[in-house]
């Protein structure tokens, strides 16, 4: 068995690796050259591969990212072959990513697991891992929702001049970009568990590049609830796998016209948008913290998948 820093040669031999380790995934090696092309130049990244008889056994990489932005923090993630695992191929990636990092003096590193798979976290809790974040995964089976349930939830509100528009429908609006930009950090910051404060502000343009104008933003699946001319809600939908699923981003409401039904309603609006352009799931990602989130998606009908589990091993107490 060799270790070798990855080229594009070597992606098609990682996606089916990927593929091995999580058959959802459906990866191609296209995707990890797109990835390359999207990825901010600022953000230190490195991949290895391991290889036995020409064949990716294995395969780990360091990155940054907007999520955890720090100049001296990092997740990893490392996968290996089913057919090869418990050979020590996962010990040795590890070995070379920690060796990789030593140049930049990390602070922390963090790396995701699920909870069904105890032998990754008896890998991590070995190595100095702590548990920091339990987020809970969710699915929703877009073409079998019945939107009868929750008809006339728009009629609650629509008297106090409350509206729901799409991205589309505000392209007038010359502040829009910026509005919506200021609502989703004020969103974030009362979300119950989440780390926006920790993680930092993304700038105007990282966030209209995320949600509004990239490759993965729908712009007719972007719900706004507004007051006049004021934002007071969102809900969007982003592109997860073309024609089959999305994935539901920020939903949130301003704390003075919470408890009106204007989030479930924005929710419901989106599940319109993808039973009519013909998506099959709709996949949800929510803190565990954050019960009333949790709640209302099971209230909609979201079925749970396993815990995911977020890991951050702090460098300086564990490796100096």
């Amino acid at each position: 068995m060799k270790i070798l820093p990855t080229t594009p040669d070597h992606y098609p031999g990682i996606a089916t690796l990927y593929n091995s380790v999580d058959p959802e995934l459906h990866l191609s090696a296209s995707d990890f050259i797109e990835g390359d092309r999207l990825r901010d130049p600022k953000f230190k990244t490195q991949r290895w591969v391991a290889f036995e008889k020409d064949e990716v056994i294995g395969a780990g990489y360091f990155t940054q990212s907007n999520w955890f932005a720090h100049p001296q923090k990092f997740m990893i993630w490392i996968g290996v072959h089913p057919k090869h695992q418990k050979g020590g191929i996962g010990s040795a990636l590890y070995e070379t990513i920690m060796q990789g990092l030593q140049q930049f003096d990390p602070l922390a590193i963090r790396t995701r697991t699920t909870e069904d798979r105890p032998q990754s976290i008896r890998f991590l809790k070995k190595r100095s891992f702590q548990e920091v974040i339990r987020d809970v995964p969710s699915e929703l089976n877009v073409q079998t929702f019945d939107p009868t349930h929750f008809a006339g939830l728009e009629d609650r509100f629509r008297d106090n001049g409350i509206e729901i528009k799409t991205l589309s429908e505000l392209e007038n609006d010359p502040e829009r970009n910026q509005k919506l930009y200021d609502l989703d950090w004020e969103i974030s910051l009362s979300v119950p568990g989440d780390l926006a404060a920790g993680i930092g502000r993304r700038g105007l343009e990282k966030y209209v590049e995320y949600a509004i104008t990239g490759p993965s933003a729908l712009p007719e699946g972007f719900f706004v609830a507004t007051k006049g001319e004021e934002f007071i809600g969102l809900s969007h939908l982003l592109l997860s796998e073309k024609n089959v699923s999305l994935y539901q981003g920020l939903t949130g409401v301003k704390p003075q016209y919470r408890h009106q039904g204007i989030g479930l309603a924005m929710k419901i609006r989106a599940i319109a948008y993808a039973q009519s352009s013909g998506y099959v799931l709709i996949k949800a990602e929510n803190d565990a913290k954050n019960k009333p989130m949790l709640a209302m998606n099971e209230k909609i009908g979201y079925v749970r998948k396993p815990a995911l589990i977020t890991f951050e091993k702090q460098w300086q107490l564990t490796e100096k």
